[in-house]
Protein backbone atom coordinates (compact mmCIF):
# COMPACT_ATOMS: atom_id res chain seq x y z
CA UNK A 1 0.00 0.00 0.00
CA UNK A 2 1.46 3.84 -0.89
CA UNK A 3 1.33 6.56 1.62
CA UNK A 4 -1.56 7.84 1.71
CA UNK A 5 -3.80 4.54 1.65
CA UNK A 6 -1.40 3.91 5.42
CA UNK A 7 -2.48 6.95 6.31
CA UNK A 8 -5.95 6.58 6.33
CA UNK A 9 -5.82 2.70 7.37
CA UNK A 10 -8.26 2.38 9.96
CA UNK A 11 -7.68 -1.03 12.13
CA UNK A 12 -9.65 -2.96 14.93
CA UNK A 13 -6.58 -3.04 16.79
CA UNK A 14 -3.36 -0.40 16.73
CA UNK A 15 -0.61 -2.07 18.72
CA UNK A 16 2.06 -0.16 19.58
CA UNK A 17 5.57 -2.00 20.52
CA UNK A 18 6.26 -5.76 18.31
CA UNK A 19 8.30 -7.47 21.55
CA UNK A 20 6.98 -10.15 23.38
CA UNK A 21 3.77 -9.01 24.06
CA UNK A 22 3.19 -7.11 21.21
CA UNK A 23 3.86 -9.96 18.90
CA UNK A 24 1.59 -12.41 21.04
CA UNK A 25 -1.08 -10.07 21.16
CA UNK A 26 -1.09 -9.40 17.16
CA UNK A 27 -1.29 -13.16 16.51
CA UNK A 28 -4.25 -13.91 18.84
CA UNK A 29 -6.39 -11.04 17.55
CA UNK A 30 -5.53 -11.54 13.95
CA UNK A 31 -6.34 -15.45 14.73
CA UNK A 32 -10.03 -14.11 15.49
CA UNK A 33 -10.28 -12.36 11.97
CA UNK A 34 -8.90 -8.90 13.57
CA UNK A 35 -6.86 -6.30 11.40
CA UNK A 36 -3.98 -5.39 13.61
CA UNK A 37 -1.39 -2.58 12.85
CA UNK A 38 2.10 -3.77 14.63
CA UNK A 39 3.91 -0.56 15.05
CA UNK A 40 7.95 -1.27 15.88
CA UNK A 41 10.40 1.09 16.41
CA UNK A 42 13.12 -0.87 15.92
CA UNK A 43 13.53 -2.46 12.17
CA UNK A 44 13.09 -5.81 12.82
CA UNK A 45 10.80 -7.70 15.15
CA UNK A 46 10.83 -9.34 19.15
CA UNK A 47 12.22 -6.53 21.41
CA UNK A 48 13.75 -7.99 24.33
CA UNK A 49 14.08 -11.65 23.22
CA UNK A 50 16.22 -10.50 20.68
CA UNK A 51 18.71 -10.33 23.87
CA UNK A 52 17.32 -12.22 27.09
CA UNK A 53 17.86 -15.33 28.26
CA UNK A 54 14.23 -16.49 27.24
CA UNK A 55 13.80 -17.40 31.02
CA UNK A 56 9.97 -19.06 31.45
CA UNK A 57 8.37 -20.43 34.25
CA UNK A 58 4.86 -22.16 34.66
CA UNK A 59 3.48 -24.78 36.62
CA UNK A 60 1.16 -27.80 35.44
CA UNK A 61 3.16 -28.44 32.17
CA UNK A 62 3.32 -31.38 30.18
CA UNK A 63 7.24 -31.30 30.57
CA UNK A 64 6.50 -31.60 34.38
CA UNK A 65 4.25 -34.34 34.16
CA UNK A 66 6.38 -36.63 32.12
CA UNK A 67 9.35 -35.78 34.60
CA UNK A 68 6.89 -36.75 37.46
CA UNK A 69 7.17 -33.21 38.77
CA UNK A 70 3.66 -32.68 40.55
CA UNK A 71 3.00 -28.76 40.38
CA UNK A 72 -0.52 -26.83 39.90
CA UNK A 73 -1.03 -23.14 38.93
CA UNK A 74 -1.71 -22.36 43.28
CA UNK A 75 1.27 -23.89 43.77
CA UNK A 76 2.77 -21.33 41.60
CA UNK A 77 0.86 -18.90 42.95
CA UNK A 78 2.01 -19.40 46.53
CA UNK A 79 5.62 -19.86 45.85
CA UNK A 80 5.89 -16.59 44.31
CA UNK A 81 4.09 -14.82 46.71
CA UNK A 82 6.30 -16.23 49.14
CA UNK A 83 9.32 -14.94 46.88
CA UNK A 84 7.87 -11.76 46.35
CA UNK A 85 7.50 -11.38 50.28
CA UNK A 86 4.05 -10.33 49.95
CA UNK A 87 4.47 -7.91 47.51
CA UNK A 88 3.41 -9.03 44.27
CA UNK A 89 -0.36 -8.06 42.85
CA UNK A 90 -2.49 -11.27 43.64
CA UNK A 91 -4.99 -10.45 41.46
CA UNK A 92 -2.82 -10.27 38.27
CA UNK A 93 -0.23 -13.44 39.60
CA UNK A 94 -3.67 -15.41 39.73
CA UNK A 95 -4.23 -14.81 36.66
CA UNK A 96 -0.31 -15.21 35.08
CA UNK A 97 -0.03 -18.59 37.00
CA UNK A 98 -2.95 -19.96 35.08
CA UNK A 99 -1.69 -18.89 31.51
CA UNK A 100 1.92 -19.51 31.75
CA UNK A 101 2.20 -23.25 32.15
CA UNK A 102 -0.57 -23.72 28.63
CA UNK A 103 1.20 -20.88 27.42
CA UNK A 104 4.58 -23.02 27.66
CA UNK A 105 2.59 -25.90 26.49
CA UNK A 106 1.42 -23.94 23.46
CA UNK A 107 5.08 -22.99 21.98
CA UNK A 108 6.00 -26.90 22.59
CA UNK A 109 3.22 -27.36 20.22
CA UNK A 110 4.51 -25.10 17.73
CA UNK A 111 8.17 -26.48 17.22
CA UNK A 112 9.54 -24.60 20.60
CA UNK A 113 13.12 -25.75 20.97
CA UNK A 114 13.56 -26.91 24.70
CA UNK A 115 16.70 -26.46 26.46
CA UNK A 116 17.81 -30.29 27.93
CA UNK A 117 16.49 -30.78 30.94
CA UNK A 118 14.08 -28.64 31.99
CA UNK A 119 12.37 -27.32 33.93
CA UNK A 120 14.86 -26.17 36.20
CA UNK A 121 15.39 -25.10 40.12
CA UNK A 122 17.95 -21.96 39.32
CA UNK A 123 19.56 -19.48 41.84
CA UNK A 124 20.04 -16.21 39.89
CA UNK A 125 16.88 -15.28 41.12
CA UNK A 126 15.05 -16.71 44.94
CA UNK A 127 14.65 -19.98 43.89
CA UNK A 128 11.15 -22.12 43.74
CA UNK A 129 10.59 -24.79 45.61
CA UNK A 130 10.52 -26.98 42.71
CA UNK A 131 11.39 -27.18 39.16
CA UNK A 132 9.39 -25.05 37.03
CA UNK A 133 11.79 -22.44 34.85
CA UNK A 134 12.49 -23.45 31.75
CA UNK A 135 13.94 -21.46 28.25
CA UNK A 136 14.99 -22.83 24.83
CA UNK A 137 18.07 -23.91 23.16
CA UNK A 138 18.86 -20.05 21.48
CA UNK A 139 17.42 -18.48 24.50
CA UNK A 140 15.13 -15.55 23.98
CA UNK A 141 15.45 -16.36 20.33
CA UNK A 142 14.03 -19.95 20.67
CA UNK A 143 10.53 -18.31 21.17
CA UNK A 144 10.54 -15.72 18.02
CA UNK A 145 11.60 -18.53 15.77
CA UNK A 146 8.30 -19.74 16.39
CA UNK A 147 6.26 -16.41 16.96
CA UNK A 148 8.07 -14.70 13.77
CA UNK A 149 6.66 -17.21 11.35
CA UNK A 150 2.94 -16.66 12.35
CA UNK A 151 2.97 -13.21 12.12
CA UNK A 152 4.46 -13.52 8.85
CA UNK A 153 1.37 -15.92 7.61
CA UNK A 154 -0.94 -13.06 9.26
CA UNK A 155 1.03 -10.07 6.73
CA UNK A 156 0.97 -12.25 3.72
CA UNK A 157 -2.62 -13.02 4.95
CA UNK A 158 -3.49 -9.07 5.15
CA UNK A 159 -4.72 -9.66 8.65
CA UNK A 160 -1.33 -8.26 10.14
CA UNK A 161 0.29 -4.55 8.66
CA UNK A 162 3.78 -4.71 10.03
CA UNK A 163 5.02 -0.94 10.13
CA UNK A 164 9.02 -1.47 11.20
CA UNK A 165 11.55 1.76 11.75
CA UNK A 166 8.22 3.76 13.86
CA UNK A 167 8.91 5.64 16.31
CA UNK A 168 5.37 6.84 18.01
CA UNK A 169 5.39 10.30 18.87
CA UNK A 170 2.20 10.35 20.56
CA UNK A 171 -1.36 9.05 20.87
CA UNK A 172 -4.81 10.00 19.34
CA UNK A 173 -7.22 10.88 20.91
CA UNK A 174 -11.12 12.35 20.77
CA UNK A 175 -13.29 13.35 23.31
CA UNK A 176 -11.46 11.75 25.98
CA UNK A 177 -11.10 8.30 23.93
CA UNK A 178 -7.80 7.14 22.52
CA UNK A 179 -8.39 6.62 18.56
CA UNK A 180 -4.94 6.18 17.54
CA UNK A 181 -1.35 6.61 17.71
CA UNK A 182 0.82 9.40 15.38
CA UNK A 183 4.27 8.67 14.38
CA UNK A 184 7.00 10.89 14.64
CA UNK A 185 7.18 11.26 10.58
CA UNK A 186 3.62 12.55 11.15
CA UNK A 187 1.78 9.23 9.78
CA UNK A 188 -1.15 8.35 11.54
CA UNK A 189 -2.55 5.07 12.67
CA UNK A 190 -6.32 4.72 13.52
CA UNK A 191 -8.06 2.14 14.99
CA UNK A 192 -10.99 0.91 17.47
CA UNK A 193 -8.13 0.33 20.43
CA UNK A 194 -4.59 1.01 21.03
CA UNK A 195 -2.44 -1.22 22.78
CA UNK A 196 0.51 -0.03 24.69
CA UNK A 197 3.45 -2.65 24.03
CA UNK A 198 6.22 -1.10 23.67
CA UNK A 199 8.27 -2.05 26.83
CA UNK A 200 9.84 -1.01 29.71
CA UNK A 201 12.67 2.21 30.07
CA UNK A 202 15.78 0.40 31.48
CA UNK A 203 17.50 2.03 28.32
CA UNK A 204 16.42 5.85 29.57
CA UNK A 205 18.95 7.19 32.25
CA UNK A 206 16.54 10.20 32.92
CA UNK A 207 13.35 8.70 33.31
CA UNK A 208 14.97 6.01 35.40
CA UNK A 209 16.66 8.94 37.79
CA UNK A 210 12.75 10.60 37.67
CA UNK A 211 10.77 7.54 38.98
CA UNK A 212 13.16 6.14 41.50
CA UNK A 213 14.71 9.26 43.08
CA UNK A 214 17.74 9.78 40.83
CA UNK A 215 18.81 6.32 41.32
CA UNK A 216 21.68 5.35 38.52
CA UNK A 217 20.57 3.47 36.15
CA UNK A 218 23.60 0.33 34.77
CA UNK A 219 21.24 -1.34 32.13
CA UNK A 220 21.41 -4.83 30.94
CA UNK A 221 18.06 -4.15 29.10
CA UNK A 222 17.32 -4.00 25.28
CA UNK A 223 18.40 -0.65 23.63
CA UNK A 224 14.40 0.40 22.97
CA UNK A 225 13.36 0.09 26.26
CA UNK A 226 13.13 3.75 26.35
CA UNK A 227 9.85 4.13 28.58
CA UNK A 228 7.53 5.48 25.83
CA UNK A 229 4.58 3.84 26.62
CA UNK A 230 4.48 4.99 30.32
CA UNK A 231 5.16 8.74 29.01
CA UNK A 232 2.62 8.52 26.10
CA UNK A 233 0.15 6.78 29.00
CA UNK A 234 0.92 9.65 31.29
CA UNK A 235 -0.10 11.94 28.75
CA UNK A 236 -3.41 11.18 28.33
CA UNK A 237 -3.93 10.44 32.06
CA UNK A 238 -3.11 7.27 32.86
CA UNK A 239 -1.51 6.35 36.24
CA UNK A 240 2.73 5.36 36.87
CA UNK A 241 2.17 3.16 39.83
CA UNK A 242 5.08 0.57 41.11
CA UNK A 243 7.76 2.93 41.52
CA UNK A 244 8.68 1.90 45.34
CA UNK A 245 9.36 -1.80 44.21
CA UNK A 246 12.82 -1.09 42.59
CA UNK A 247 15.13 -3.98 43.38
CA UNK A 248 18.12 -4.62 40.35
CA UNK A 249 20.15 -7.24 39.20
CA UNK A 250 23.07 -8.47 41.49
CA UNK A 251 26.30 -8.18 39.99
CA UNK A 252 26.41 -7.23 36.38
CA UNK A 253 29.63 -5.97 34.43
CA UNK A 254 29.46 -4.14 31.48
CA UNK A 255 30.02 -6.86 28.59
CA UNK A 256 32.24 -4.49 26.03
CA UNK A 257 31.93 -7.81 23.54
CA UNK A 258 28.04 -6.34 23.00
CA UNK A 259 26.70 -4.12 20.40
CA UNK A 260 25.94 -1.69 22.45
CA UNK A 261 27.68 -2.86 25.53
CA UNK A 262 25.68 -3.25 28.52
CA UNK A 263 25.35 -4.82 31.74
CA UNK A 264 24.76 -8.65 32.09
CA UNK A 265 25.58 -11.37 35.25
CA UNK A 266 28.53 -13.24 34.71
CA UNK A 267 27.11 -16.39 36.43
CA UNK A 268 30.32 -17.16 38.58
CA UNK A 269 28.66 -14.65 41.81
CA UNK A 270 25.99 -17.46 42.51
CA UNK A 271 27.40 -19.51 45.32
CA UNK A 272 24.83 -22.16 44.56
CA UNK A 273 26.43 -22.62 40.83
CA UNK A 274 29.99 -21.36 42.15
CA UNK A 275 31.66 -20.73 45.74
CA UNK A 276 33.35 -17.79 45.70
CA UNK A 277 37.33 -18.09 45.51
CA UNK A 278 36.86 -14.05 45.20
CA UNK A 279 36.24 -10.81 47.78
CA UNK A 280 33.87 -8.19 46.83
CA UNK A 281 34.91 -4.69 47.73
CA UNK A 282 33.19 -1.30 48.03
CA UNK A 283 34.69 2.15 47.06
CA UNK A 284 36.59 2.23 50.54
CA UNK A 285 38.01 -1.27 49.66
CA UNK A 286 36.10 -2.80 52.25
CA UNK A 287 34.07 -6.27 51.82
CA UNK A 288 30.22 -5.28 53.12
CA UNK A 289 28.39 -8.72 52.81
CA UNK A 290 29.00 -12.81 53.27
CA UNK A 291 30.42 -13.31 49.26
CA UNK A 292 29.18 -17.12 49.82
CA UNK A 293 25.62 -15.89 50.85
CA UNK A 294 23.12 -18.37 49.20
CA UNK A 295 20.20 -15.09 49.38
CA UNK A 296 20.21 -13.31 45.99
CA UNK A 297 18.09 -10.55 47.69
CA UNK A 298 20.47 -10.38 50.39
CA UNK A 299 23.58 -9.68 48.04
CA UNK A 300 21.48 -7.07 46.21
CA UNK A 301 20.52 -5.18 49.10
CA UNK A 302 24.04 -5.04 50.29
CA UNK A 303 24.82 -4.22 47.22
CA UNK A 304 22.17 -1.06 46.63
CA UNK A 305 23.78 0.09 50.25
CA UNK A 306 27.22 0.69 48.27
CA UNK A 307 27.91 4.23 46.83
CA UNK A 308 26.59 4.32 43.13
CA UNK A 309 25.29 0.46 43.62
CA UNK A 310 28.75 -0.50 42.23
CA UNK A 311 31.89 -2.99 44.02
CA UNK A 312 34.73 -4.75 42.57
CA UNK A 313 35.19 -8.45 42.54
CA UNK A 314 39.52 -8.67 43.67
CA UNK A 315 41.12 -11.40 42.80
CA UNK A 316 44.97 -12.50 42.08
CA UNK A 317 46.54 -14.43 39.45
CA UNK A 318 46.80 -17.61 41.12
CA UNK A 319 43.07 -17.36 41.60
CA UNK A 320 42.69 -17.04 37.84
CA UNK A 321 44.77 -20.01 37.30
CA UNK A 322 42.96 -22.23 39.70
CA UNK A 323 39.49 -21.56 40.08
CA UNK A 324 36.53 -22.29 37.69
CA UNK A 325 35.75 -19.63 35.65
CA UNK A 326 33.69 -16.79 36.99
CA UNK A 327 31.93 -16.28 33.61
CA UNK A 328 30.14 -19.31 34.13
CA UNK A 329 27.31 -18.13 31.56
CA UNK A 330 29.76 -17.82 28.79
CA UNK A 331 33.22 -19.61 29.67
CA UNK A 332 33.69 -19.45 26.06
CA UNK A 333 34.68 -15.61 26.14
CA UNK A 334 35.85 -15.50 29.31
CA UNK A 335 39.63 -14.65 28.04
CA UNK A 336 37.84 -11.43 25.99
CA UNK A 337 36.86 -9.97 29.04
CA UNK A 338 40.88 -9.52 30.06
CA UNK A 339 41.09 -7.41 26.50
CA UNK A 340 42.46 -4.06 26.86
CA UNK A 341 39.02 -2.71 26.18
CA UNK A 342 37.32 -5.02 28.49
CA UNK A 343 35.81 -4.74 31.61
CA UNK A 344 38.88 -6.26 33.99
CA UNK A 345 41.55 -4.36 35.67
CA UNK A 346 45.29 -5.71 36.14
CA UNK A 347 48.22 -4.67 38.19
CA UNK A 348 51.04 -5.60 39.65
CA UNK A 349 50.47 -4.12 43.24
CA UNK A 350 47.41 -4.09 45.12
CA UNK A 351 47.90 0.02 45.74
CA UNK A 352 47.52 0.21 42.05
CA UNK A 353 45.00 -1.71 41.35
CA UNK A 354 43.04 0.26 43.83
CA UNK A 355 43.94 3.65 42.16
CA UNK A 356 42.97 2.10 38.55
CA UNK A 357 39.58 1.33 40.25
CA UNK A 358 39.05 4.36 42.90
CA UNK A 359 39.18 2.38 45.51
CA UNK A 360 40.92 3.62 48.96
CA UNK A 361 43.99 2.05 48.40
CA UNK A 362 44.88 1.37 52.52
CA UNK A 363 41.25 0.15 52.55
CA UNK A 364 41.88 -2.40 49.89
CA UNK A 365 45.15 -3.71 51.66
CA UNK A 366 43.55 -4.12 54.70
CA UNK A 367 40.98 -6.02 53.84
CA UNK A 368 43.60 -8.21 51.67
CA UNK A 369 45.37 -8.32 54.23
CA UNK A 370 42.63 -9.38 57.17
CA UNK A 371 40.89 -11.71 54.25
CA UNK A 372 44.41 -14.07 53.86
CA UNK A 373 44.01 -14.17 57.70
CA UNK A 374 40.82 -15.69 57.30
CA UNK A 375 42.06 -17.82 54.65
CA UNK A 376 44.81 -19.21 57.02
CA UNK A 377 43.06 -19.77 59.92
CA UNK A 378 40.02 -21.24 58.00
CA UNK A 379 37.45 -18.21 59.94
CA UNK A 380 36.01 -15.58 58.32
CA UNK A 381 35.50 -13.70 61.64
CA UNK A 382 34.25 -10.47 59.91
CA UNK A 383 31.17 -12.53 57.81
CA UNK A 384 31.17 -15.98 58.65
CA UNK A 385 32.04 -16.75 55.21
CA UNK A 386 32.74 -20.66 54.52
CA UNK A 387 34.60 -20.55 51.72
CA UNK A 388 37.88 -19.49 51.85
CA UNK A 389 39.63 -21.52 49.54
CA UNK A 390 43.12 -19.96 48.68
CA UNK A 391 45.07 -16.18 49.54
CA UNK A 392 44.83 -13.14 47.40
CA UNK A 393 48.83 -12.67 47.04
CA UNK A 394 50.09 -13.34 43.85
CA UNK A 395 50.24 -10.69 41.23
CA UNK A 396 49.08 -9.77 38.79
CA UNK A 397 46.60 -8.70 40.54
CA UNK A 398 42.51 -8.20 39.27
CA UNK A 399 39.42 -6.17 40.02
CA UNK A 400 35.99 -6.80 37.47
CA UNK A 401 33.72 -3.91 38.63
CA UNK A 402 30.11 -4.76 39.13
CA UNK A 403 26.88 -3.07 39.97
CA UNK A 404 23.07 -3.66 40.64
CA UNK A 405 22.00 -3.59 36.96
CA UNK A 406 18.56 -3.52 35.69
CA UNK A 407 17.28 -5.72 33.16
CA UNK A 408 13.63 -4.51 33.15
CA UNK A 409 11.04 -1.94 34.31
CA UNK A 410 9.45 -1.73 37.70
CA UNK A 411 7.31 1.43 37.45
CA UNK A 412 4.28 0.83 34.86
CA UNK A 413 1.09 1.75 33.80
CA UNK A 414 -2.06 1.15 35.61
CA UNK A 415 -4.65 -1.48 34.05
CA UNK A 416 -7.55 -3.32 35.57
CA UNK A 417 -7.31 -6.97 34.56
CA UNK A 418 -8.83 -6.73 31.49
CA UNK A 419 -5.74 -4.84 31.04
CA UNK A 420 -7.62 -1.51 29.98
CA UNK A 421 -5.57 1.53 31.64
CA UNK A 422 -6.60 3.61 34.25
CA UNK A 423 -6.38 7.25 35.33
CA UNK A 424 -5.47 8.25 39.07
CA UNK A 425 -9.18 8.18 40.18
CA UNK A 426 -9.68 4.15 38.25
CA UNK A 427 -11.53 5.55 35.40
CA UNK A 428 -10.91 3.53 32.66
CA UNK A 429 -9.19 5.35 29.42
CA UNK A 430 -11.27 4.42 26.71
CA UNK A 431 -9.43 2.88 23.72
CA UNK A 432 -6.15 2.46 25.71
CA UNK A 433 -5.07 -1.12 26.82
CA UNK A 434 -1.40 -1.89 28.08
CA UNK A 435 0.62 -5.14 28.07
CA UNK A 436 4.19 -6.54 29.09
CA UNK A 437 6.43 -4.44 30.71
CA UNK A 438 5.26 -1.53 30.61
CA UNK A 439 2.86 -2.59 33.25
CA UNK A 440 5.93 -2.70 35.77
CA UNK A 441 6.72 -5.17 38.24
CA UNK A 442 3.21 -6.25 39.45
CA UNK A 443 4.42 -10.17 39.78
CA UNK A 444 7.34 -9.71 41.48
CA UNK A 445 6.77 -6.80 43.60
CA UNK A 446 9.70 -5.75 45.60
CA UNK A 447 11.05 -8.98 45.19
CA UNK A 448 13.34 -11.63 42.93
CA UNK A 449 10.94 -14.36 41.36
CA UNK A 450 12.33 -15.72 38.68
CA UNK A 451 10.42 -16.22 35.23
CA UNK A 452 7.62 -13.68 35.96
CA UNK A 453 8.52 -10.85 33.65
CA UNK A 454 9.16 -12.31 29.81
CA UNK A 455 6.29 -15.28 30.62
CA UNK A 456 3.20 -13.15 31.93
CA UNK A 457 4.20 -10.51 28.93
CA UNK A 458 3.93 -13.10 26.59
CA UNK A 459 0.89 -15.09 28.08
CA UNK A 460 -1.19 -11.85 28.95
CA UNK A 461 -0.27 -10.42 25.41
CA UNK A 462 -1.90 -13.64 23.94
CA UNK A 463 -4.85 -13.71 26.56
CA UNK A 464 -5.70 -9.60 25.78
CA UNK A 465 -5.61 -10.58 21.66
CA UNK A 466 -8.23 -13.29 22.47
CA UNK A 467 -10.38 -11.40 24.39
CA UNK A 468 -10.19 -7.83 23.42
CA UNK A 469 -12.91 -5.98 21.95
CA UNK A 470 -12.61 -5.63 18.63
CA UNK A 471 -14.68 -2.84 18.40
CA UNK A 472 -16.22 0.36 20.81
CA UNK A 473 -18.95 0.50 22.74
Amino acid sequence: MNEAQMEAAFYDLVIIGAGPAGITAAISAADRGARVALLEADDRIGGALLINRGQLSGAGTRLQAERGIKDTPQDHFDDAMRLSRGTADPRFLDLAVKLQGPFIDWLMEHGFEMEADMPRVIHGNEAYSLPRTYWGKEEGLSILKVLQPMVEAHIASGLIDLFTGTEIARLLTQQGAVTGAEATDGRQFLGHNVVLASGGYAANADLFARLHDGATLWSGSYVRSTGRGLEMAEAVGGEIILAETLQPNFGGFLDHTLDPPRYRAPGGLTPQDRQPWEIVVNDQGQRFYKEDNDSVDVRTVSLIEQNRSCAWVIYDEAIRRSAPTLFTYFPHMTERFYETEGPIHQASTLSDLAISCGINPEGLNLTVEAYNVSVKNGVDEAFGRQHLPSPIGQAPFYALPITAYTVRGYAGVKVDLAFRVLDEKERVITGLYAVGEVLGSQLSGKGSVGGMALAPALAFGRYLGKGIELTRN
